[in-house]
């Protein structure tokens, strides 16, 4: 089986479904920022008008569509990552909890991976893949999909994912530039924010992960 090929073609799919997905959202947006119809603001009244911008609601709603749909993103990322250890496992005829117990994975499944793998002879030092970067996939993923308040749809980064990553990748403009003028501090965890740039960029690294991990014969 050419894992790698299969992976590739689920983060294309993945890159694809966000430009897709996100469009109708990103319209609404600029639409009411920009007050044209059917987002043109009516004549401000004082006496019966508040100083709300106008269409707020529809913009909000839009944005929550918008963090959603690159929330959805990572989550299939951070499964394809996962299916993709998986297959290698398999394919080599191994089963590390049996070999070493379901401990190894209780921190992170990459991290039990890259101790499985580097026991049956995986040298890791030499893997061009960022994983750090694969580390946030796996955490944003985990964050969108535990949801702490059923008042807000708004989903943070948490406590132990800034102390590892002070400037995670999946952050807004908006709040690193909070972030440098606060002198490197978060006061309020940032939201988990996907751009197309920072899935892009998640995604090139698994793929370089995929295309390393081809070229070794794995031993038990």
């Amino acid at each position: 089986m050419d894992v790698e090929l299969f992976l590739r073609d689920r983060t294309a799919f993945i890159k694809h479904y966000y430009d897709e997905a996100i469009a109708p959202f990103s319209e609404t947006m600029q639409k009411v920022t920009d007050g044209v119809p059917p987002f043109v603001p009516p004549p401000f009244d004082p006496d019966t008008m508040s100083g709300e911008p106008a269409f707020l609601e529809e913009w909000e709603r839009a944005h929550t569509g918008f963090q959603v749909v690159g929330q959805t993103c990572v989550s299939m990322l951070s499964e394809s990552l996962k299916i993709f250890f998986v297959t290698h496992e398999k394919n080599a005829g191994l089963d590390f909890e049996k070999l070493w117990g379901r401990k190894i994975f209780s921190k992170c499944f990459i991290r039990g991976y890259q101790t499985s793998f580097a026991r049956i002879g995986v040298d890791w030092s030499k893997c061009p893949a960022d994983f750090s970067i694969l580390e946030q996939v796996v955490l944003a993923r985990n964050a969108s999909q535990h949801a702490t308040s059923v008042t807000s749809t708004r989903v943070n980064h948490d406590v132990g994912t800034l102390s590892k990553h002070p400037s995670p990748l999946f952050v807004s403009s908006y709040e690193m530039n909070l972030l440098a003028s606060r002198g490197g501090s978060w006061m309020v965890p940032p939201a988990v924010h996907v751009t197309r740039d920072a899935l892009h960029q998640a995604a090139g690294e698994i793929e370089k992960l995929a295309e390393w991990m081809s070229t070794i014969n794995f031993r038990a």
